[in-house]
């Protein structure tokens, strides 16, 4: 028996590490909400004045916290590459040593040019990781649990943003805040789950759908075998999807290796229509920071404030506030496979937009009339974004693009996510400041807008993807237009005319057991196998 075990252990050490991987991610994302408030911090990259931990140079403060999603794009996009390459445990090993470099540096800069270069160099090993850790645990696990596994990679995620937030708040009453450790700290202690993680990744498990590919075809049935099959090489559910993966990288080695600009533009890639999954995987994710979390992960405190709320307050609600929003992202686990990923964003998207056009005229009420009480009912709807969000928009951007490319260009493919989310939340860490800066409360309709433009993107273009098998989506995008009532329609003639690619779980839903037991050898008409 392998070491993380079988069948469901298997699983759980896959959410374990995987989980590891993205709480550090969201640690590093979450630190700068503390360190950018210590005195010592703002004196010494010259922000403001740090004895009142006042920010006046906001757009300056913007920068240093937005040049790392610089980092994360061209860590993401490296990283994409090199997984598809060399493997994706290997991919993740690499992006670590480059965030090991990047937290040193920043933790011991001295000066702003200083931290700029290191922001750059950790946001490099974090979009490494955030680009390959999702792919992995996706590929690992059964299709009907990849977005349960990645509601709880998002989970720990909110984990690790907490975890930054309150370890500098409570640095925060040492010698009454006005040290270097109350920022520096923080940012070398996040070290350890990089070195952590590293040292995992030496000894799980590679991608059953990497190795397959790539030459290395029993040892990736043997995993596909330890997680379906308590090591069983010969079960039926392990056979019908070792040989459908088999059919999905014969039907797609007729096409040229795919580059990035392959990607990004569509060209030679035929029905497989790569340059639209690439627009629909990078928009979602530039789509949910506008959404507003990125706003109130990074500036929480300058949110609270705006809402009417004092420092201290400010500050211990933030913290308060992550715990929710980290609580709520439990939910997700058990939501996300059960009602899809159409609805969830859909449903969220209106629910998200209501609370920002609530907590933007109830913030100006307070402001206007210095209430105490329409503060805090102001504050108390940045909670139930926290919930909406949690619950919907946070889990489904990511799960995603590791759901809609080709097997060949997978890591690749969820590169360009992490492309998105670095565009997002680089021009709303950039933006967000000088926005409330010059627009106080009015700037929370901003985000309800951009709330319901997405809902209506989402209806459009994009189609469901929730307990659909990897290979089964190559099918779902073989539609000429992009509209999802098109896509579906295309996809049930095609399911109905060409290819299965469904395994022994999608024959049992069709109704037809019997045919669980047959290999799936190449390319067989389902009207076929359904007689």
């Amino acid at each position: 028996m392998p070491f993380y075990g079988y069948g469901r252990t298997a699983v759980a050490a896959v959410c374990l590490v995987g989980g590891l991987g993205i709480f550090f991610e969201g640690y590093d994302q979450g630190v700068m909400s503390g360190v950018n408030i210590s005195p010592s911090y703002i004196d010494l990259m010259n922000l403001g004045d740090g004895a009142t931990g006042t920010v006046t140079k906001t757009q300056k403060e913007g920068g240093i916290v937005a040049i790392y999603y610089l980092g994360t794009l061209v860590g993401a996009l490296a990283g994409g590459a090199l997984s598809d390459r060399i493997g994706r445990n290997y991919a993740v090993i690499i992006a670590g040593f480059w965030g090991l470099l990047g937290q040193s540096l920043q933790a011991a800069a001295q000066n702003v040019n200083m931290m700029l270069c290191a922001r750059i160099l950790a946001g490099i090993g974090t979009g490494g990781i955030a680009a390959v850790i999702p792919v992995w645990g996706s590929e690992l696990v059964g299709h009907d649990a990849r977005g349960a596994v990645m509601a709880f990679e998002m989970t720990v995620n909110f984990a690790g943003i907490s975890a930054s937030y309150w370890l500098e708040y409570l640095l925060a009453f040492v010698n009454g805040g006005n040290t270097q450790v109350r920022w520096r700290f923080p940012l070398a202690f996040q070290m350890i789950f990089l070195v952590a993680l590293m040292i995992m990744m030496l000894v799980m498990p590679e991608s059953p759908r990497y190795d397959i590919g790539n030459g290395k075809r029993s040892r990736g049935r043997q995993t596909l075998a330890n997680f379906r099959a308590r090591g069983d090489l010969d079960d039926e559910m392990v056979v019908a999807e070792y040989e459908e993966i088999i059919a999905a990288v014969e039907l797609e080695s007729k096409y040229e290796a795919f580059s990035f600009w392959n990607m990004v533009t569509g060209h030679k890639s035929g029905d497989l229509h790569l340059g639209r999954r690439t627009l629909l995987a990078t928009w979602l994710q530039v789509m949910q920071a506008w959404t507003g979390v990125t706003s109130v992960v990074v500036y929480a405190p300058t949110l609270f404030k705006v809402a009417g709320f004092g420092d201290h307050k400010s500050q211990l609600l933030t913290g308060f506030q992550n715990l929710v929003t980290m609580i709520c992202c439990v939910l997700a686990i058990f939501t996300i496979d059960r009602f899809g990923r159409r609805p969830a964003l859909i449903v969220g998207g209106f629910g998200q937009s209501l609370c920002f056009f609530l907590l933007g005229a109830l913030s100006k009420v307070a402001a206007d009339r210095n209430s105490a009480s329409f503060g805090a009912a102001a504050g108390s709807f940045i909670f139930i974004y926290d919930f909406v969000f949690a619950t919907t928009w946070l889990s489904v951007p990511w799960v995603y693009p590791t759901e809609i490319f080709p097997l060949v260009i997978r890591a690749k493919g969820n590169a360009f996510g992490i492309v998105g989310w670095s565009i997002g939340c680089g021009t709303v860490s950039l933006a967000a400041p000088s926005m409330f800066g010059a627009l106080g409360p009015n700037a929370f309709y901003i985000h309800a807008v951009f709330n319901l433009l997405a809902v209506a993107i989402v209806y459009c273009f994009y189609p469901e993807t929730a307990c659909r098998t990897l290979e089964e989506i190559d099918l779902l995008f073989a539609s000429e237009t992009p509209f999802v009532w098109e896509t579906e329609k295309r996809f049930k003639e095609l399911k109905a005319q060409h290819v299965g690619l469904v395994r022994g779980e999608g024959f049992r839903k069709y109704g037809v057991d019997e045919e669980a037991k047959a290999r799936v050898d190449g390319i067989e008409e389902v009207s076929k196998m359904e007689k």
